[in-house]
């Protein structure tokens, strides 16, 4: 299923979409709801094709990077080379793509200005994975039944040996906390640290209502597709109760970490941002692994070693046992049943 789009105030759908009617809609992510609202129109029912998804993937992935226009040019061009390639390999629905066909899309020999067709460099596979991962993702936002790591597949690295994020040591992790803050009062940096270390993604962490988080039961909840509610360690219950203190009320229905300012399609990346700053705060920017990712694996790492791979997955929001258990250095399937 996909999703039909109309204009409230006609009722017809752009671009000759055609209308079908459901009686349940999905919660959209903002990024959504606000190209919707620039486009001035509203979401009435889940359906399918693949020719009808391509335009509204296309729209969406230049609104991502519309900050940049370079990159949203190679972007869009990229994806739009693998949906007339997913159709030329008979694709009528998202539902029949596999995986198998995308690893041959990121490998797939291409005609050079010469005519020559040459062997795929890793790198370029790469950067193809990466914009196959976008796609995924922006049909997901859009309420897509499809799982992006499945079709995506093993993740390709580059060459040279690019550093794969690790959870941190004892030691990395104590110097995260005390540098969380850049002054002497808790600040939003410092919440979004918290809620990392609670299991957060950066576009998850962007999105954390204050109505979200409950000091009392020292939780937050996570929106989006792996929606959840994590734990909260002390040092994070105590740094929430600081930052409510000592600011002003925040409505239940505003982000804590982000300001209202900022838009959507970037609070994922001011978060990733901030982190990294705190990570050279700390000394560890530098370290063979460490990365903002490595933050949540922390604790995932001491749920996996306290409760279990399945736990550890719904920590993270993880559909995937084995990208689980990749991440954390695991090897889940010797384990004893």
């Amino acid at each position: 299923m996909a999703y039909t789009f109309v204009r409230p105030e006609t009722g017809s759908p752009p671009s000759g979409l055609q209308l079908r009617l459901f009686n349940d809609a999905p919660v959209l992510p903002p990024w959504v709801r606000l190209w919707l609202a620039g486009w001035g129109l509203e979401m009435t029912n889940p359906r399918g094709s693949l020719k009808e998804w391509t335009p509204l993937v296309l729209e969406g992935l230049a609104l991502r990077y519309e900050s940049n226009l370079r990159t949203a040019d190679k972007v869009v061009a990229e994806a739009r080379r693998l949906l007339t390639y997913l159709q030329g390999r008979g694709v009528e629905h998202l539902s029949d793509v596999t995986a198998e066909m995308v690893t041959h899309w990121c490998w797939v020999s291409r005609a050079d200005t010469h005519g020559q067709y040459r062997r795929t460099a890793q790198s370029t596979a790469r950067n193809r994975q990466w914009v196959a991962t976008a796609v995924f993702d922006v049909l997901s936002d859009l309420g897509a039944p499809i799982d992006t790591g499945t079709l995506v597949g093993d993740h390709i690295p580059r060459l040279g040996g690019t550093r794969r994020a690790r959870p941190l040591t004892t030691e990395e992790a104590h110097r995260v906390r005390e540098f969380a803050d850049a002054g002497l009062v808790a600040s939003r940096r410092s919440l979004l640290v918290v809620f990392s270390f609670a299991g957060g993604t950066a576009s998850e962490v962007a999105w954390v209502r204050m109505g979200d988080v409950n000091p009392d039961k020292a939780t937050v909840a996570f929106r989006g597709r792996y929606a959840r509610t994590n734990p909260i360690d002390g040092w994070g219950v105590s740094k929430v109760a600081r930052f409510v203190r000592n600011h002003p009320p925040i409505p239940p229905d505003h982000p804590v970490c982000v300001t209202p300012r900022v838009r959507p399609e970037r609070a994922a990346h001011s978060v990733t941002v901030r982190l990294r700053d705190v990570l050279r705060d700390a000394g560890l920017s530098n370290r063979q692994g460490v990365s903002a990712r490595s933050i949540r694996l922390t604790t995932a790492r001491q749920i996996l070693k306290s409760s279990g791979i399945e736990a550890a997955a719904r920590f993270l929001g993880s559909p995937s046992l084995d990208n689980t258990a990749r991440a954390l250095g695991h090897n889940w399937r010797n384990d004893d049943r």
